[in-house]
C-alpha cells in the first residue's frame, strides 16, 4: 500500500498559550487559527489560564480549551508544583486532542509545551515574541537552551533573535508578525488645531512610558497644540498618572486605558512613539504604520530597526537616550511635510507584512513539522 504524506492531509492543530488577553502573541495566534481553520484543518486553540480574560476571538470552527491553571504562587516551591500540575494537566489535554503537530507561544508555555509532549512523537513549534535575550532569568533561560534543540521548530521574528537561537538550536525560522492595512489611513500632515502624538502598549517597565512622559514633557512647551495618548493599562498605572501630574502635564496626557480596537485611535493621530527599553517585533509600531502614521522609537533591542528606516518611514533615536527622545518628537511634531511624507512610507512598508505575505511562511513551518514528526 502507498504511504500518504502526512503533510497532505488535514491536519489537527493544537496552538497553546497562556492566554487570550490583549498582545501581539495572542493577536498572531488568533490570526493563524483562522487561517489554518479555513484551509481545512482541525484547530484547537489551549490556555493555561481561564477564558475570562479572553480578548481576542476566535473563529468560527476553531475549538476553545481553558485550563484555568494560572493562579498565584506564594513561594517558589509552590510555584514548582503548580507548574509540575500545568504540565500534567496540558499532557492529558493534548493526548485527548491528539494534534499531529503543537504550536506554541511565549517562554513559560514553550517549556510547558515540550515538557507535556515528550515521548508522544507529537511535533512541537515553539514561538518567542520579545527579544528572549533580555525577557528570561535564569532559569527560564537554561530551560530554553535544554529543550528548544528538541523542538520541530523554533519561530523568532527578526534575524537578531534568529541568530540567539541557532547558537542552541538547528531548526529556527524568522517570520516577522503581520499586520492588516486598514483602507482609511490617518491624516499625519494635518496641520491646523489640535495634533495628537499616540503610543500604545501595556503600562509596563519595558514599554518605557516613564521615559516618554518626560520627553514629552521637555517639548510640550513649544508645541501647544499637541497632546499625548498612551493607550493600554497595566501595572505602572499609578507611576504614570503620579508623574504627568509632576510634570504638569494635566490634560495634555492622557490615558484612556486599553481599546479593544486601537484603529480608531490611530486614525485619529498626527504621529506615533514607541519609547521601548525593549521588544521583539513591535505589534502596535507596524499597527500604527499601516494606519500611515509615522513613527519616533528608540532602536531597542530589538525590532524597531528592523522596521523603521531612519528619516525615510520614521525616526530612531539611540535606546534610552530621552534627550535625543525629545528632539525626535520635537521634529516630528514641528513638521507637517515630513510627517506626511514619512506617513505615507510608513504604510507602504507594511505591505511587506500582509497576512499574505506571512501566513503562508507558517504554514511552510507546519509542514515541515510534519514531514519530521
Amino acid at each position: 500500500m502507498e504511504r500518504i504524506d502526512p503533510s497532505e492531509r488535514p491536519a489537527r492543530i493544537a496552538l497553546v498559550i497562556g492566554s487570550l488577553a490583549g498582545g501581539g502573541a495572542e493577536r498572531v495566534l488568533s490570526a493563524l487559527a483562522a487561517h489554518w481553520s479555513r484551509a481545512g484543518h482541525d484547530v484547537s486553540v489551549l490556555t493555561i489560564g481561564s477564558s475570562d480574560t479572553d480578548v481576542y476571538a476566535l473563529a468560527p470552527g476553531v475549538q476553545r480549551v481553558a485550563l484555568g491553571l494560572y493562579n498565584p504562587s506564594a513561594h517558589p516551591g509552590q510555584g514548582l508544583v503548580r507548574g509540575i500540575r500545568r504540565v500534567a494537566v496540558l499532557r492529558r489535554t493534548i493526548r485527548r486532542i491528539r494534534p499531529d503537530v503543537v504550536v506554541s507561544f511565549l517562554t513559560p508555555t514553550n517549556v510547558a509545551a515540550i515538557l507535556a509532549c515528550w515521548g508522544t512523537h507529537v511535533p512541537v513549534v515553539v514561538s518567542e515574541r520579545v527579544d528572549p535575550q533580555l525577557k528570561a532569568g535564569t532559569i527560564w533561560s537554561a530551560l530554553r537552551r535544554a529543550l528548544y534543540p528538541t523542538a520541530a521548530g523554533v519561530v523568532v521574528q527578526n534575524e537578531s533573535i534568529a541568530s540567539w537561537a541557532r547558537r542552541f538550536c538547528s531548526r529556527v525560522h524568522v517570520i516577522p508578525n503581520l499586520v492588516v492595512r486598514p483602507e482609511r489611513r490617518a491624516e499625519p500632515g494635518w496641520d491646523n488645531g489640535p495634533m495628537r502624538l499616540v503610543a500604545m502598549g501595556r503600562l509596563m517597565p519595558q514599554k518605557g512610558f516613564d521615559l516618554l512622559v518626560d520627553a514629552f514633557a521637555r517639548v510640550a512647551p513649544a508645541h501647544p497644540d499637541w497632546s499625548l495618548t498612551i493607550l493600554g493599562e497595566g501595572p505602572q498605572r499609578a507611576e504614570l498618572e503620579t508623574l504627568v501630574v509632576r510634570s504638569r502635564l494635566q490634560g495634555r496626557v492622557l490615558m484612556p486605558g486599553r481599546v479593544a480596537d486601537p484603529v480608531p485611535e490611530l486614525l485619529k493621530a498626527q504621529a506615533f512613539v514607541l519609547p521601548s527599553r525593549f521588544e521583539g517585533f513591535p505589534n502596535a509600531l507596524i499597527e500604527a504604520m499601516a494606519c500611515g502614521l509615522p513613527p519616533v522609537a528608540f532602536d531597542c533591542p530589538s525590532g524597531p530597526a528592523d522596521i523603521i528606516s531612519h528619516g525615510t518611514n520614521g525616526l530612531l533615536v539611540a535606546a534610552g537616550d530621552v534627550t535625543a527622545l525629545a528632539a525626535a518628537l520635537s521634529r516630528m511634531m514641528g513638521s507637517a511635510t515630513e510627517r506626511a511624507r514619512m506617513g505615507e512610507e510608513a504604510r507602504e512598508f507594511t505591505r511587506l507584512l500582509s497576512p499574505e505575505r506571512v501566513l503562508p511562511r507558517w504554514s511552510a513551518v507546519l509542514e515541515q513539522a510534519r514531514k519530521h514528526a
